[in-house]
């Protein structure tokens, strides 16, 4: 730092709070996803796009919405699925009877993975019990993700529909309301609602971390007295 007139520069204490301030500012940003639960959460949202119409919602092994059984096989509660024979079949697919396409020309390592991390959790996963339905990639009673919730709330949903800090909109009351379980939150905001209260599907608008923060502020409004 040049000195003025002999002297150091007066500026420079300040100066450097300001550097200091806005370093502080760049580090808080949301902690990246906790590696385990983003793949597997990515994983499913994979599956659900290019796996459920053969082997059924969370692999049950049925068509979404019947009791029909889909064309793919049952998926869940498979012991003899190791993550070896997962990969093989995702990998290069399979020919003859309930034949399978080979991913491993369409998808990349990463995507590859995904699918594998979910798969083993539905196979983990004992019969006659559901997987879990959407994953949280992070921890939902992260603070750093509630307060980018919050941000995104008052910015999209407390103007016109659900009122500020979800109290007083047109919408029925976030605080105290214990009755909004993480995964139903996600999927309402995800696919919207029809109906008497309607709301948009937010599912195209927002990443999938995004929907999440949202659910994780929500979840820390239901433990707010209303």
């Amino acid at each position: 730092m040049k000195r003025l007139n002999g002297l150091r520069n007066p500026l420079r204490p300040a100066l450097l709070v300001i550097g200091t301030a806005f370093a502080c500012a760049a580090l808080a940003v949301a902690p990246p996803a906790d590696e385990g639960k983003a793949r597997v959460s990515a994983g499913k949202s994979r599956f659900d796009t290019l796996c459920v119409s053969c082997h059924g919602t969370e692999g049950a092994g049925v068509a979404p919405g019947t009791t029909t059984a889909s064309y793919g096989p049952k998926l869940l509660g498979r012991a003899d699925l190791d993550e070896a024979r997962i990969r093989d079949r995702i990998i290069h697919g399979k020919h003859g009877d309930k034949a399978m396409p080979p991913w491993g020309t369409v998808l990349d390592e990463a995507a590859i993975g995904q699918l594998i991390a979910y798969v083993k959790l539905l196979a983990a996963t004992p019969a006659g019990q559901h997987a879990a339905g959407p994953l949280a990639p992070f921890d939902l009673n992260d603070e750093t993700r509630i307060a980018a919730g919050k941000r995104r709330f008052a910015k999209t949903c407390a103007g016109y529909c659900h009122g500020f800090e979800g109290v007083g909109g047109r919408a029925p009351d976030f605080k105290g309301r214990t009755d909004l379980p993480p995964e139903v939150a996600y999927e309402t905001i995800y696919k919207g609602r029809q109906g008497a209260d309607v709301m948009p599907p937010w599912g195209s608008a927002f990443t999938n971390e995004q929907i999440w923060e949202l659910v994780a502020y929500l979840q820390y409004l239901g433990k707010q007295q209303p």
